[in-house]
């Protein structure tokens, strides 16, 4: 008995510590221990009122009572092997993520203030220069009919995970939020959907010794 209760214990625990680190509170997202933050881990992005509703170009906002000012800058995406980037749209998702990422939006510009502290991790600053980066947006409209090479999105739907993103005319895209869960909900390395560094089966049914992420996407 004392056996299957130090069992039962364990498993709680472990249960309960999944479900604490698969969480924003502790991620790379978590800035309630920032100043600028005013200890607010959800104000950087989110707020209960007078929240952005579309942006500069009248694009419906994607995320919901979002606060923090968008980037007004434009990109040139990946094109191809030659490294020949042009200049693109991409999804709203991917916008809201660019409104940090792309280093010229400070992290504290949010609330309606103008910011001054930016990204310092320079690994986490994308540039407006994506042509080195996995396409999204304009570059990477998910093809229909849903080719034989490309795991069909309706799978990844269904699981729950790696979503398509609409573009503005309606289309659907591989997105920023495609590959990365920016809440961590799944508790990965790099805020991925997917642990994109171990074996495991794909969404499609393949066992696959590595790159799951890449692989629920790509069949190789």
């Amino acid at each position: 008995m004392k056996k299957l209760q130090l069992l039962a214990a364990l498993v709680a625990t472990f249960l309960f510590v999944g479900v604490a680190n698969a969480s924003i509170t502790g991620s790379s997202h978590d800035f309630g221990g920032q100043a600028w933050s005013g200890s607010q881990v959800c104000a950087p992005c989110h707020t209960p009122h007078n929240a952005i509703a579309k942006d500069a170009n009248g694009a419906e906002v994607a995320a919901p009572l979002w606060n923090h000012t968008l980037s007004t800058a434009t990109y040139t995406l990946y094109v191809d092997a030659s490294g020949n980037g042009v200049t693109a749209d991409v999804d709203q998702n991917s916008k809201l993520c660019l409104s940090c990422h792309d280093g010229t939006v400070a992290l504290d510009s949010f609330g309606g203030k103008s910011g001054t502290q930016f990204i310092t991790n320079n690994k986490a600053i994308l540039g407006t220069d994506l042509s080195n980066d996995h396409p999204i947006g304009d570059n990477a409209i998910w093809p229909t009919p849903n080719p034989s090479f490309m795991v069909d999105p309706a799978l990844r739907n269904a699981a729950g995970i790696m979503p398509l993103r609409p573009m503005a005319d309606g289309k659907l895209a591989v997105g920023c939020t495609s590959c990365h869960e920016p809440h961590n909900r799944k508790g990965t390395t790099h805020m991925l959907w997917v642990n994109n560094g171990i074996s495991g089966t794909t969404v499609d049914g393949r066992p696959v010794n590595g790159s799951l992420l890449c692989l629920n996407c790509h069949k190789k």
